[in-house]
């Protein structure tokens, strides 16, 4: 296993890579709520270029250039539709929208709050769609600093990736789990190429506690084994719960939300189509949310990234990380995880593979602008874990109405036997990807 050079550099700068203090660096230090700072208040937090189509609901910072939405898919982008006041007024400089760099813009619309950009660029096909809708994103120096925050983000990655673990990671033919007892903080330690392997991922930890995952290595894909989701031990005692955006229980998504994945030596994360719970916290890696026959997958979480990349349909939502972390930022060496332990215990099933639950009228509405910058038809979301339909034709795209999941099907209810018909329909024709506005959604 090779060490990223970020990593390298701050345990040599520490003089601690030859020492072994993990107990004394992670485990006696008092934890710190938001200890992600800055970076704790958006959805998409990105040092470098970002790729983006469908939408966030929560806010956005790229410090490189933004390419949102793209007329040849055809696609746009939307942002914030769950920002609320409170939320907004938290941010620096109080946009929803920070990008360093240029944003490439094709349909981008802000739901709620405003942006800035070091420059505007419409690449929207003329007399077809916009470019950023409505005078929203001006242009001028960002407010955050890129640098300083990630040059931070990446001593904590380190940081964490020393932390002693304290629960347990079995296995069970292709299924892993992660047991943890603490009620306020379990620590696990895996492989990424021992995540990799594995097709159902469960968590069994107290409801309040915070989560810290570090997964080591310098790559993860999750489609390696297709992995087809994330459980949560059923408080119940029944059938593990898979994750999707609409959980059934509060205590799930109290879980979800104190649940950090610590990728501190990768340089590549890969998602499939599957719905990943938590944030992802990889500063030094190029995240990619879906791809080529892989279907687009969503994050109930926000992403921390060096680079961002996306296909169309894949979306975060606003779920920021709530938990309480180690605030120690002096690096030991990293922690080698144990190979996972057998067990006997039974791996989760597949979720049901949804039926198609055609919109009223038979096709999936859609919204056409009647000029560019304009006003667009209101659209009608599908609910949690429904389907919609690909319509016929071909119409103008406007950014996501579905705040509750993907333009297809939400979260990990999307099984491996329908990836290939989910690609299909991706290619049928530029409907299935046409977004609505959110903000002017009818009550």
């Amino acid at each position: 296993m090779r060490t990223t050079a970020a990593v390298a550099t701050v345990l040599a700068v520490t003089g601690a890579a030859l020492a072994w203090a993990p107990a004394a660096s992670a485990t006696t230090t008092e934890c710190v709520a938001q200890p992600l700072g800055t970076a704790g208040l958006y959805a998409e937090f990105v040092e470098k270029d970002s790729t983006r189509h469908s939408d966030s609901e929560g806010a956005v910072a790229v410090g490189g250039d933004a390419y949102f939405g793209d007329p040849k898919q055809p696609s746009g982008f939307s942002i914030g539709h769950k920002l609320t006041g409170a939320d907004l007024a938290k941010l620096p400089g109080g946009r929803s929208l920070v990008v360093g760099g240029t944003l490439y813009a094709n349909q981008v619309v802000l739901d709620n709050g405003t942006g800035i950009a070091g420059k505007v660029v419409d690449r929207s096909t003329p007399g077809q769609g916009f470019g950023v809708d409505g005078d929203k994103v001006a242009q001028g120096a960002s407010p955050v600093d890129f640098g300083k925050e990630f040059t931070n983000l990446r001593a904590l990655s380190t940081g964490w990736a020393a932390t002693e673990p304290n629960g347990a990671v079995a296995s069970s033919g292709d299924g892993i789990f992660l047991t943890g007892t603490d009620p306020k903080l379990n620590v696990f330690a895996v492989n990424a190429a021992d995540l990799e392997k594995f097709r159902a991922i469960t968590l069994d930890v107290p409801v309040g506690s915070s989560t810290l995952v570090n997964v080591l290595g310098t790559s993860y894909d999750m489609s390696t084994s297709a992995t087809y989701g994330v459980y949560y031990e059923n408080l119940d005692g029944g059938a593990p719960v898979v994750d999707d955006y609409a959980v059934p229980r509060d205590e799930y998504r109290q879980i979800r939300s104190k649940l950090l994945w610590n990728f501190p030596q990768a340089e590549s994360v890969k998602k499939n189509y599957t719905s990943w719970p938590g944030t992802i916290f990889a500063p030094n890696a190029k995240v990619e949310m879906g791809g080529k026959n892989i279907g687009p997958g969503h994050v109930n979480g926000s992403v921390v990234a060096e680079e961002l990349v996306t296909v169309p349909g894949a979306e975060t939502h606003q779920m920021n990380f709530t938990g309480c972390l180690p605030g120690e930022k002096t690096p030991g060496p990293v922690v080698t995880p144990e190979t996972p332990k057998p067990t006997d215990t039974p791996v989760p099933t597949p979720p049901a593979t949804p039926e198609p639950t055609p919109s009223e009228g038979g096709s999936t509405p859609t919204a056409t602008p009647s000029t560019p910058g304009g006003s667009a038809s209101p659209s009608t979301p599908a609910g949690p874990g429904e389907a919609t339909t690909a319509p016929a034709t071909t119409p103008t795209p406007a950014p996501s109405a579905t705040p509750e999941g993907d333009l297809a099907t939400t979260g990990s209810a999307i099984g491996p036997g329908v990836i290939g018909a989910a690609v299909a329909a991706v290619l049928v024709g530029g409907g299935f990807l046409a977004f609505a506005k959110r903000r002017r959604r009818a009550s």
